[in-house]
């Protein structure tokens, strides 16, 4: 009994070595497995969906602040983001004004501080099945797509009473990249909530 046991001892553990094989095995595997995290390339790809969020909260609080549709295009081939509104003649449209620097309210990707940064996508799907790379925000700030010539220069209760309004059909995403990093900016289809 005593050699039985003595024997089953010697068997039971591991040796250094062993554990020092398999904890490399582990580490490789684990470098291999987990990109590098690039801190920088993170909070470049969080501002820039900072300024998509902003850009989009903007036109639905001017929306209904003015009582006038605000149409937002996010154009990923040329990598900028409008924001529009009716032109005071009543037709047409303008770009609105930002209202910190009082420019017009549009944001080139290609162009700015951030030259990482592309908008990779931008899908809103609409009840009527549209598909468009933006939304027009209505005076109750819901996002919509209505065909333009319904909407600019035509008195609001006109506008609503048409059946050319279609609700958004589901959460509108808009996908941007830095490096190896992505985020998305949400806008929710009955609210227009707009969240990263």
């Amino acid at each position: 009994m005593k050699l039985a046991l003595s024997a089953l001892r010697g068997q039971a553990g591991f040796t250094l070595a062993e554990m020092v094989t398999v904890v490399a095995v582990v580490a490789v595997a684990a470098a291999i497995a987990v990109p590098k995290a690039d801190p920088q390339a993170a909070l470049a790809a969080d501002a820039a969906a900072g300024d998509i969020a902003q850009a989009l909260r903007f036109a639905q609080r001017e929306a209904i602040r003015t009582g006038v549709y605000h149409t937002i295009s996010i154009d990923a081939a040329s990598q900028v983001l409008r924001i529009q509104r009716p032109a005071p003649s009543g037709s047409g449209t303008i770009t609105a004004t930002h209202p910190v620097d009082k420019q017009d309210y549009q944001f080139n990707f290609a162009n700015a501080g951030m030259p990482g940064a592309t908008i990779v996508s931008s899908v809103f799907r609409y009840q009527s099945n549209a598909v468009t790379n933006g939304t027009i925000f209505g005076p109750d700030g819901v996002p919509v797509d209505v065909a333009p010539s319904k909407i600019w220069g035509l008195p609001i209760g006109s506008v609503l009473g048409t059946k050319e309004i279609s609700p958004l059909k589901e959460e509108a995403r808009i996908t941007l990249r830095y490096g190896g990093v992505e985020r998305v900016v949400r806008v929710a289809p009955v609210t227009g909530r707009v969240s990263l």
